[in-house]
């Protein structure tokens, strides 16, 4: 029954979610035209970096989360544990599980997650206001697009023949590469968890990231907060 229910949640969250994507970046190309007419040399680097540092934030923010996922409470942890912790959990016993889930299992939690951000933002953040607010836009709606995505190079990068295109990419290190992500699934599993491209990840092992809010979760909650060692 809950997998029923949430297999409708997913499958609408991913309508929701798209719609108001498409609504984001069409507001940054009405934009665009107009800012074009004014300050034509701005407009480029304005928009452009920003998706760069989006796909940046992105790499983090699946970091972040597949880090609290591995680390954090159990299956039986109300409301997140059967639909977010338990797939995160059995990743690690059969990794290439997740290459026979269907789309919509593949990239709806993200969604579901991603949702309210969207909201916040296309309703109470005027692109109009200011050239900040155009940059922040771009960073916004691109880091959903990579947010969306990033279960699916996550899923590619355990796959055997993912395609041409996707094998490009990954040996060129713009999406997560087997080779790369193979570090993650090494025991005891506590390093590399960035799975958008993870460019992050040397950088945030070496100055002890994650295992810096472990100790924090533990110096602050002690046992009331369940941590898996």
């Amino acid at each position: 029954m809950f997998q029923y229910k949430h297999r409708h949640l997913e499958i609408t969250s991913i309508f929701v979610f798209v719609v108001y994507c498409v609504m984001l970046v069409a507001k940054i190309g009405e934009e665009t035209i107009r800012l074009a007419d004014n300050i034509s040399y701005l407009v480029i680097p304005l928009a452009l970096f920003p998706i760069f540092v989006g796909y940046i934030g992105a790499d983090f923010f699946s970091g972040l989360v597949h880090f609290l996922g591995d680390t954090f409470g159990t299956e039986e942890t109300p409301v997140l544990g059967q639909a977010f912790i338990k797939p995160f959990r059995e990743h690690h016993v059969d990794p290439k599980g997740m290459t026979q889930h269907d789309f919509v299992e593949t990239s709806g939690n993200n969604c579901i997650v991603s949702i309210p951000f969207l909201l916040l933002v296309y309703y109470f953040v005027d692109i109009r206001v200011s050239l900040f607010a155009y940059s922040f836009y771009s960073f916004f709606s691109f880091l959903m697009i990579a947010v969306f995505n990033t279960n699916q190079i996550h899923k590619w990068a355990h796959m055997e023949n993912p395609g041409r295109l996707i094998l490009f990419l990954q040996r060129n290190n713009l999406i997560l590469s087997p080779v790369h992500h193979m570090i993650h699934h090494t025991e005891p599993f506590d390093k590399y968890y960035c799975i958008t491209v993870g460019w992050l990840n040397p950088f945030l092992y070496k100055i002890h990231f994650f295992e810096g809010i472990k100790i924090l979760a533990f110096k602050i909650f002690g046992d009331r907060v369940a941590i898996k060692h």
